[in-house]
């Protein structure tokens, strides 16, 4: 234990010594590790069932267009005939519809523009949203036409400058809702609406303004137990099977059926996304570890004599080289923990850069889980300080002692 504390300190001293050194080392570890935060966090949401897209394997949306067996477009499945098309899937026992509109929410007075998504109460069994405060709506709330309304945290502090706004009122197409539940923030990868929604209303509540367009998204959970090749064929004879008793034939067939996670991460985007990020994870690394392995190689040479003294006095190339790794370790972690605190403020700043004039409340990365962060930034945070310190550390702890005494070494 004594020569552990010994060994620490002579590695803080050095340092201490060197500030100018060690800042620069912080700095560019923390931009690196800033943006690793963020892909990392990225790929996550991406890869895994992340809410509330926490069933997406088991959901299938139904299209929506069709075309029938000729290739041309057909009639796709109106507000109408939506309840028509449900008794068709009795199998299931959970079937969401929810229509997205931009709409300009009244409170105090004051008006937000916002996406607003009115669903039925399957909409919440579907998806995992997690509830900050209250509750959603049920489907006595719908059928007894109850004007409640669930909006995002990010809205609610908004209009609110609160997240537990609970029981407050708000406006809208000449309707007054009150608010019955508040949800976390949902990222703009992991949408379960067409749109960033911030707003949710029971569906009776619709008039289809203002886009005037008369059909719902239609989201099927496969029930439990049931094998999803079952699952598309019993879909895909609904389908036909309603466009049948129109008098129509539409090409839809169970292998052209994705659930929500296989649209999510197609082939092309599985690759772009998985291949991609572990690139962009490697050039992060790479660029600053190269600028940090010039003025490493700078560092160690002016460490050589000192190197070389602690080797006359019997010290190994082994403890010499991780004596110096070590130091670039410690300042690797800071930067990278830097980097880690500021990834969201950064992300938060780049959105308001690229979304200053949109109505999008959403964010890339509305949470962010630091279980998987840490798990990956652990062994970045090697690889990086083995890229930028590894090498210059092992040459002069390797270099002939009585050649670096004598200044052959700079």
């Amino acid at each position: 234990m004594k020569q552990l504390k010994q060994y620490l300190q002579s590695v803080w001293y050095n340092i201490r010594h060197n500030k100018l050194y060690a800042l620069f080392c912080i700095t560019g570890t923390a931009l690196t590790f800033i943006f690793v935060a963020l892909v990392l966090q990225l790929l996550h949401i991406l890869i895994s069932n992340y809410p509330p897209m926490s069933n997406a394997d088991s959901i299938v949306r139904i299209p929506s267009y069709f075309q029938d067996v000729k290739g041309t477009s057909t009639d796709n499945i109106g507000e109408s005939e939506t309840n028509a098309f449900r008794e068709l899937l009795k199998d299931f026992e959970h079937v969401s519809i929810s229509h997205d509109q931009s709409i300009r929410i009244f409170s105090n007075d004051i008006s937000y523009h916002t996406y607003t998504s009115f669903a039925n109460a399957d909409f919440w069994r579907l998806y995992n949203f997690e509830f900050l405060h209250g509750r959603s709506f049920s489907e006595e709330d719908c059928m007894n036409r109850k004007n409640v309304i669930v909006i995002s945290e990010s809205l609610s502090h908004t209009m609110f400058k609160t997240k537990n706004s609970i029981g407050e009122k708000v406006f809208f197409q000449n309707n007054e809702y009150k608010v019955a539940g508040v949800v976390k923030d949902v990222s703009l990868l992991a949408l379960p609406t067409q749109m960033p929604c911030d707003a949710y209303v029971p569906y009776v509540f619709n008039k289809w303004i203002p886009d005037g367009s008369y059909q719902y998204t239609i989201d099927l959970l496969a029930p439990t137990g049931m094998k999803m090749n079952e699952v598309k064929e019993k879909i895909a004879q609904a389908v036909q099977h309603h466009f049948e008793k129109k008098n129509k034939q539409v090409d839809f067939t169970p292998q052209k059926i994705q659930t929500l996670k296989e649209q999510q991460l197609s082939e092309k985007s599985d690759a772009m996304f998985k291949y991609g990020g572990i690139s962009a994870l490697f050039l992060f690394l790479l660029i600053p570890a190269i600028n940090i392995f010039s003025i490493t190689i700078a560092n160690t040479n002016n460490q050589a004599e000192e190197i070389a003294v602690r080797r006359t006095f019997g010290a190994s190339c082994f403890s010499s080289f991780t004596r110096m790794v070590t130091e670039n370790l410690l300042l690797t972690f800071a930067g990278a923990f830097v980097g880690m605190a500021l990834a969201i403020p950064t992300q938060d700043w780049i959105q308001q850069i690229i979304y200053a004039d949109s109505i999008v409340q959403s964010t890339l990365i509305a949470h962010v889980d630091y279980s998987v962060v840490l798990l990956g930034v652990l062994p970045a945070v090697i690889v990086f300080s083995l890229l930028s310190s590894g090498l210059p550390a092992w040459y002069i702890s390797k270099c002939n002692i009585a050649q670096v005494l004598k200044g052959g070494v700079k």
